[in-house]
């Protein structure tokens, strides 16, 4: 009986979460096509998606906390942090909404109505079937990081729903960048966004209003671009981060 009306309770939030989330993203789809026009024009979106996050975590009672007192003064940085919901997209627009960023992301992306609009043309899509498309997106990226982007990746590649909240192991992607066009990492541990919004597709999946417990660590820099200095970053974000869950 309990479980039913959590379960209940979970559903209709979720409802709830979808018409906002379309809802106020129509509210801004008219600036957001405007600022689509020109490659001039991009980087002036970035604070409509802050002021879109904002409302839609304003009405669906979702809050954020950052655990440190670490000051980012680094202009241009690629994120990298641990997946589990679909807030970890929308939390990154609080956190960071004076660092203008693309997100490199799964191709799924562009099957959800209106976010595919935006997606495509500012985003990164990531098409992981193809490696050929793999590899554009990579160029992408880095065209991305010459114009002055940051970028963020989750380096797990994706939610790994049946794994939720264990850390995966880190795609070496995020690390190559950084090296390649000498761009700091700054690692992040979402704590708890699986325990406010579950992938709807599992079984009795989570949906409720409340605070997400953030680390913001320090930057890590690559020095060097060789194998053996990516594949030590790579460990070493992927220590950081996970210490980060186990707090």
């Amino acid at each position: 009986m309990k479980q039913g009306i959590k379960n209940l309770l979970s559903t209709l939030y979720r409802i709830h979460m979808g018409v906002v989330f379309f809802i106020t993203l129509l509210i801004f789809y008219l600036p957001i096509r405007f600022f689509l026009t020109s490659e001039q024009k991009k980087q002036a979106i970035f604070p409509v998606f802050v002021a879109w996050a904002r409302l839609f975590c304003l009405f669906t009672g979702l809050r954020i906390a950052v655990k440190n007192t670490y000051q980012l003064k680094e202009k241009q940085v690629i994120f990298i942090a641990n997946h589990t919901s679909f807030l970890d997209i929308i939390y990154m627009y609080l956190l960071f909404p004076k660092h203008p960023f693309l997100f490199l992301g799964k191709a799924e992306l562009l099957k959800i109505p209106l976010v595919k609009t935006f997606f495509k043309k500012l985003h990164i899509p990531v098409f992981r079937e193809a490696k050929t498309k793999t590899g554009q997106s990579f160029k992408q990226a880095s065209e991305a990081l010459k114009n002055g982007w940051s970028i963020i990746i989750f380096p797990e590649g994706g939610i790994k729903e049946k794994c939720v909240p264990q850390l995966q192991p880190f795609k070496e992607g995020a690390f190559k960048l950084a090296a390649l066009h000498k761009v700091p990492l700054v690692p992040i541990s979402f704590l708890n966004n699986y325990q406010l919004f579950a992938d709807p597709s599992t079984k009795n999946a989570v949906a409720k209003p409340g605070k997400a417990e953030v680390i913001v660590h320090q930057i890590i820099y690559i020095d060097k671009n060789d194998e053996e200095t990516i594949n030590l970053k790579k460990e070493e974000a992927f220590d950081v981060i996970n210490q980060g869950l186990r707090n």
